[in-house]
């Protein structure tokens, strides 16, 4: 540095110099003549800088962590989501559609006058068209009255060899309510065969859906790279705890130490306390 003429008293300026660090500071000292460059330390700045290295690094992981939870708590929230919305497309309704009654034919039955025309609007059904064509109508199923009458007819007709003449006892009438009673008891509670993600999948009750969302939701989450950065972590920590486990036995500690260790009683053992005699009894049998 160039000399300053014009300084008569002595001077005091701190310098910082590129790469410095805040614990170390230069003190200039200028005189007319000489000058001289002195280190100011203070050991407090330098605690605080050496020991700042393990606190931002906990923060780090600490920031890093939290963000981890938040990543994977939305990443659920959304499959959830995503599952919810799916079944509420493949849901059917099953309702029967209400009759027409009366008062809703009086009113369905529009008229529209004008100059020249009057327009009357009706809706006519099947059973109408054919109450007027003398036609079949709708579709309708087999008569169960009719084929009920005609088994009884056959019955009486046919003799039976198991009737007593003279006694009104038959032997295959307690048969046919013993079959009637067992009926109810075999039949299996109808299923819903619903095809869910390209496979077909029997459904009892609610808890069974239940179930199937939470299967398809834990199945879809663990293909997401928030779970899986999770779990590499958890895993880490695991093997640490592990290795700390292993490394805590008597030959990992010093000589000293190895006798006291071995007398201490320990917290919890699994199991009975043995004796040397009675596992050699149990080796030799």
């Amino acid at each position: 540095m160039a000399k300053d003429k014009s300084s008569q008293s002595k001077r005091y300026f701190t310098v910082t110099m590129p790469g410095m660090h805040q614990c170390c500071q230069l003190k200039w000292l200028g005189k007319k003549h000489k000058k001289k460059l002195e280190i100011v330390f203070d050991p407090q700045k330098r605690k605080e800088f050496l020991i700042g290295f393990r606190k931002r690094k906990n923060e780090r992981r600490k920031r890093a962590k939290e963000q981890i939870e938040r990543c994977l708590k939305e990443e659920r929230k959304r499959i959830r989501q995503e599952i919810k919305e799916g079944f509420t497309n493949l849901k059917k309704t099953f309702e029967p559609l209400r009759e027409l009654t009366e008062e809703d034919k009086v009113l369905e039955n529009d008229e529209y006058e004008d100059n020249d025309v009057q327009v009357k609007i009706i809706e006519l059904t099947t059973s109408d068209m054919a109450a007027q064509r003398h036609m079949l109508g709708e579709n309708q199923g087999p008569d169960s009255e009719g084929s009920v009458e005609e088994e009884n007819s056959e019955n009486d007709n046919d003799i039976d060899a198991n009737t007593v003449p003279g006694m009104d006892y038959d032997i295959n009438v307690k048969q046919k309510k013993n079959e009637e009673t067992t009926e109810p008891e075999t039949e299996e509670v109808p299923r819903k065969n619903v095809k869910i993600f390209n496979q077909t999948i029997d459904l009892k009750n609610k808890r069974d859906l239940d179930r199937l969302k939470k299967k398809k939701s834990l199945k879809q989450l663990k293909k997401s790279k928030a779970f899986k950065l999770k779990e590499r972590l958890d895993k880490i920590n695991n093997q640490k705890i592990a290795r700390k486990e292993r490394n805590n036995t008597l030959r990992s500690l010093p000589k000293h130490l190895r006798k006291k260790k071995k007398l201490e009683s320990a917290s919890y053992r699994k199991g009975r306390l043995a004796s040397q005699k009675q596992l050699k009894r149990k080796t030799q049998r």
